[in-house]
């Protein structure tokens, strides 16, 4: 069942709901359970699911040309994320999207979301909400990679997300931040020795 309280304090647009508006909203919404390790969206996959993570860990990653994953974004409790190239701009996905650990997920397909917002216009919010959000953790990545240098980079991940460091594999991490694992290892013996 959906927390709609959770909700309405995550995503402030769900306040301007009354009770007809948030029935229909849960009428085209679905949940999606996933056992660790289970890839749920596939590079190459076409769609336009938005899905909020209402326990669990989900990963997104692609395999370089030398075989090997690289993760480039990680998702938790309460958190939206989405595979961009399908929801934006309707091309098919490049990245793969697997659950680090059981996961649950709210999942609502944003052309349903579309066809809310041609029957009740206080759904236009929600479209906004969730398209800037994709956004600006776009842009704000791009930004991060520079403007700081990986000690920095890693310093606000961990303010940012501190309860991902016992959840994460510490390569998954690495990728995210741009590094290897080894790079890692150094930064946070460094940081370690800054803090005593």
């Amino acid at each position: 069942m959906i927390d709609f309280e959770k909700l309405k304090h995550v995503f402030p647009f769900f306040n301007q709901l009354n009770a007809t508006d948030v029935f229909d909203f849960l009428a085209h919404t679905k949940v999606l359970s996933l056992n660790a390790g289970d890839v749920f969206l596939k590079e190459g996959s076409m769609g336009s699911n938005i899905y909020f993570v209402k326990a669990g860990l989900i990963r997104s990653y692609f395999v370089n040309e030398k075989g090997e994953e690289i993760t480039n974004l990680i998702r938790y409790e309460n958190q939206i994320f989405a595979s961009y190239e399908n929801v934006l701009f309707q091309q098919a996905s490049r990245f793969n999207f697997q659950a680090i650990e059981p996961t649950e997920l709210f999942v609502i397909d944003f052309t349903n979301l579309r066809d809310m917002i041609d029957r009740n216009s206080k759904f236009e919010t929600g479209r906004r909400f969730f398209v800037n959000t994709i956004m600006a953790e776009s842009l704000n990545a791009i930004d991060d990679f520079i403007l700081l240098n990986p000690e920095k980079r890693y310093l606000k991940f961990m303010k940012e997300n501190p309860e991902l460091l016992n959840r994460v594999p510490i390569k998954y991490i690495a990728n995210v931040l741009g590094i290897t694992p080894v790079s890692l290892s150094r930064i946070r013996k460094r940081v370690a020795t800054k803090k005593q």
